[in-house]
């Protein structure tokens, strides 16, 4: 069967055609990226804003055409971090059931973290042993840990790379005090929200997302031209 898979993001909106059958991996037969920065939109009072929800709307009827050209029999589409925590998000999701005809549903971060931990262990397999899975998206940063394919736990931050860029920098290289006061933050919240998991023991640690796949090529490794299924490591040192 034929199944599209789209994701509004705190950054992007991405939409992503499979061919899959059960028991089979998925094969990618398209793929389309949208720069929406919809966690930028969000206004004082919580609102995501009337020009952001207009340019939303414009790319999920692109996305819809694409879905009905390429003869989709399933689609899954959900919304992460900017749209769960906007206060009109109720309003936003209604808009775009009656004008674009997609049920968008909002993931909770528990879920997202779920997901993402259920995708490493099917990419990875049972030889990579107990998982600890780690996730930073524009809003939200996931981590998950266990030894089956559900999680024995999952959690969300509001440690998004996006999110703590808009909070603590002023400019573009931002200041060693500025720096200073992210660490701090950082540290706290690791600190108190995953204090049980210093001590977790995990076999294999994996890291998804843009934001750590920068963060290693930055620490030396392979280029995304050289293929998805080269190993790419981030060690701390690094």
């Amino acid at each position: 069967m034929r199944m599209g898979v789209l994701d509004v993001g705190s950054n992007t909106v991405h939409l992503l055609i499979v061919d899959a059958h059960a028991g089979a991996a998925p094969i990618p037969a398209m793929s389309q990226k949208y720069e929406l920065r919809l966690a930028e939109q969000l206004k004082n009072d919580g609102d995501l804003k009337k020009s952001s929800v207009k340019s939303l709307i414009e790319v999920l009827q692109e996305c819809h055409e694409f879905i009905k050209e390429h003869d989709c029999d399933e689609l899954l589409a959900f919304a992460t971090s900017a749209i769960r925590e906007s206060s009109n998000s109720d309003l936003v999701l209604e808009k775009i059931r009656s004008e674009v005809g997609i049920d968008l549903q909002v993931l909770d971060g528990e879920h997202e973290a779920i997901l993402t931990f259920l995708a490493v262990r099917r990419w990875f397999g049972w030889s990579s042993g107990r998982l600890l899975v780690a996730d930073i998206g524009g809003g939200s940063f996931e981590i998950a840990i266990g030894t089956d394919e559900h999680p024995e736990l999952a959690m969300s931050t509001p440690l998004g790379a996006g999110r703590l860029t808009r909070d603590f920098f002023t400019a573009e290289i931002p200041s060693s005090d500025e720096v200073k006061a992210l660490r701090e933050y950082v540290n706290k919240t690791l600190e108190t929200e995953l204090a049980h998991l210093r001590d977790g023991n995990f076999d294999h640690a994996v890291a998804t997302s843009k934001t750590f796949k920068q963060l290693a090529r930055l620490g030396g490794a392979a280029p995304s031209s050289e293929g998805q299924r080269v190993q790419r490591e981030l060690s701390l040192e690094a």
